[in-house]
């Protein structure tokens, strides 16, 4: 077998100094600590004095990341791999199998060695037969191909997945090997299912550059918060069904839409008409409504809205929209981004609109914004008094 992460060979000199006093904590305590420690560090406390010797073999949370280990002390990239991966086998196969809080692992795929998924894949699986309670996989260069079958676990509540491939039959797995998940983050991710599906999911999040392979429909009766931010690569935006439950929502349209017309608004915003709290943000090319057409739904529930300058630009067409149908906003927040000219424009016949729960106005800005007066301008004119605006400049 060979030996085992030799943890005193890299011990910082000040930790094996380190005053013993902290030992007379309670080993509970002492483990919560150790928790906010890499897995390496938690292995060198292992000098500070006798009775640590061991401690690291029982931490709740396990932290492994390859940024630890630095190129300059390798060879070549491989042997730096090679390294990583004996640490990791050998402090799973030597922790003690208590239950989990948490794990984390920092990893970087090589390219095309299915060896490198292979044993993350492994990791992730130890860890939800350690009952891990959240599980964080944070990849970099070639992404991580996630063997669905690994999730498994009763305990599951929380997990995070960065740069994947994530074949079909991932969400149904998840929806039938974890009855407890809650929590879902997804950030560059391929999705390749058709169907997001989850009766237990109360946050998902999918961020930077999640890639959808066609249209997906996305159903959770439970979810609570949704976010949808950065380039939706591909594919079309996703149909919202089911949402219940929903109350926040924040959406950042942009990227590399296919098909990001009128009608994929409309449905999409249709499905968040029930929430309480929309964040509205849309970067991409120029979108031209028809007129007359019924793009924006009742937000009848809605009280805090947010939109970005593309609500703005067009004689405030899209701001104006979003105001007509959502009548019991107390709290309007504006995001100005300095020269940016995408835009959703339209013609109205009817211009008016009335926000009597309206409160406060919150406009974040340039220092030198030029869009400033106009939309001060155009607040006081619909009856907006200078005591509701807060206005907070950005160099």
């Amino acid at each position: 077998m060979a030996e085992a992460p030799d943890s005193r060979r890299m011990a910082p000199a000040s930790l094996a100094r380190a005053p013993t006093n902290i030992g007379a904590l309670p080993e509970e305590i002492l483990l919560r600590v150790m928790s906010y420690l890499t897995t390496r560090e938690a292995v060198h406390t292992c000098l500070v004095s006798p009775y640590w010797r061991d401690l690291w073999r029982s931490v709740p949370c396990i932290n492994v990341c390859i940024k630890e280990f630095k190129a300059e002390d390798y060879e070549d990239v491989f042997e730096r791999e090679v390294a990583f991966k004996r640490f990791v086998n050998h402090f799973l196969m030597l922790h003690n199998p208590d239950p989990l809080v948490e794990f984390r692992l920092t990893y970087s795929m090589g390219d095309g060695d299915r060896s490198d998924s292979d044993d993350a894949n492994d990791w992730i699986s130890h860890a939800l037969q350690s009952n891990a309670r959240a599980v964080k996989v944070v990849n970099q260069h070639e992404p991580l191909e996630i063997d669905h079958a690994v999730f498994t676990s009763s305990c599951l509540k929380r997990l995070h997945i960065s740069s994947a491939d994530l074949f079909p039959g991932f969400f149904n797995q998840l929806e039938t090997g974890c009855p407890q998940l809650e929590y879902l983050f997804l950030c560059d991710c391929l999705i390749m299912d058709h169907e997001i599906f989850s009766k237990t999911l109360k946050v998902l999040i999918l961020s930077e550059q999640v890639a959808f392979i066609d249209q997906a429909s996305i159903s959770a009766p439970s979810l609570i918060y949704l976010s949808i931010e950065g380039d939706i690569r591909g594919g079309r935006l996703p149909i919202l069904k089911n949402m219940a439950s929903l109350e926040t929502a924040s959406a950042l349209i942009s990227g590399e839409i296919t098909d990001c017309v009128a009608d994929g608004i409309r449905q999409f915003l249709g499905g968040l008409s029930n929430v309480t709290s929309l964040d509205f943000r849309y970067w991409d090319e120029k979108l031209t409504m028809e007129k007359n057409f019924q793009w924006c739904p009742r937000f009848s529930k809605l009280v805090n809205l947010t939109l970005n300058c593309s609500c703005v630009h067009a004689e405030f067409y899209a701001l104006i929209v979003f105001l007509q149908n959502s009548s019991n906003v107390k709290k309007l927040t504006l995001k100005l981004n300095q020269g940016y000219a995408s835009a959703i424009t339209g013609e109205l016949e009817d211009r008016s609109f009335t926000c009597e729960q309206l409160q406060i106005v919150k406009i974040k800005c340039s220092e030198r914004s030029e869009m400033l007066p106009r939309v001060t301008q155009f607040l006081h004119a619909r009856g907006v008094r200078p005591g509701q605006m807060r206005i907070n400049r950005r160099n």
